[in-house]
């Protein structure tokens, strides 16, 4: 998830983390689901008025 909010690409995480792209994509599609949001715009919108940065979240 931090990844996603510092706006890194599927392709990027990808390679930074050793896996598919494939499998960037599933998770990507789960913390969307789990989190009910449709993008990483609002993604970040639930983090904003928290104070804590995504790294705590």
């Amino acid at each position: 998830m931090r990844l996603i909010l510092a706006g890194k690409l599927n392709k990027l995480i990808a390679a930074d983390l050793g896996i598919s792209m494939r499998t960037v994509e599933v998770h990507r599609a789960n913390v969307f689901a789990k989190m009910a949001v449709r993008n990483g715009v609002d993604l970040a919108r639930l983090f904003e008025g928290t104070g804590l940065p995504p790294e705590e979240a």
